[in-house]
């Protein structure tokens, strides 16, 4: 058994980006948690943001639901003013040595939205604050807006597909607005 932390910018980032693969780790026995770094509350479409925050987080808890995830957690950072301060990447290295973290994925560096960028460098210096002290979790990033350019590892997630999309479908808020399913 692994573990695994999905780093996820926003509710639905985790879904979109890597939903199928989240699936894949589930059923081959991995614990899987997630790590909803903001609560999307930017992203209402003229709803308030204490709103969009509890419609947002509700949707990811009833995603987490359909993905079997192991364990949600929301660091309720702004949205849309992420960044990768020393509270923050004390706060993710604890979590990788208390999970003893295997493998961590995360939107990829080139993503074009900035939480997304910051929650990659928030990764990175997470990792290297490890100094030694346990074994250097593997990292995966993933695309959600932008697609990536250099692919290292490919995930077949074919026999998930639907768990995918019944997860993405979770976020009504985000997909009456666009159809990210499709």
């Amino acid at each position: 058994m692994k573990n695994i932390i999905i780093i996820s910018p926003h509710p639905d980032d985790e879904a979109i980006g890597c939903g199928g693969t989240i699936s894949n780790h589930v059923n081959e026995g991995d614990n899987v948690e997630v790590v909803f770094l903001t609560s999307g509350e930017k992203g209402g479409h003229g709803r308030s943001e204490e709103e969009t925050s509890k419609i947002r987080e509700q949707e990811a808890m009833d995603a987490a639901s359909i993905l079997k995830l192991s364990k949600i957690e929301f660091w309720r950072q702004p949205d849309g003013k992420l960044e990768a301060t020393s509270t923050n990447v004390k706060r993710l290295k604890d979590k990788i040595q208390e999970l003893k973290t295997n493998v961590i994925y995360v939107t990829h560096d080139d993503e074009q939205h900035p939480d997304h960028r910051a929650a990659a460098r928030l990764v990175r210096q997470s990792i290297c604050e490890l100094n030694g002290t346990i074994e250097i979790p593997l990292v995966w990033m993933y695309e959600v807006w932008t697609p990536i350019q250099n692919i290292d590892h490919i995930v077949d997630f074919t026999s998930f597909v639907h768990i995918k999309r019944k997860a993405i479908l979770a976020y009504k808020s985000q997909c009456n607005v666009l159809k990210f399913d499709e």
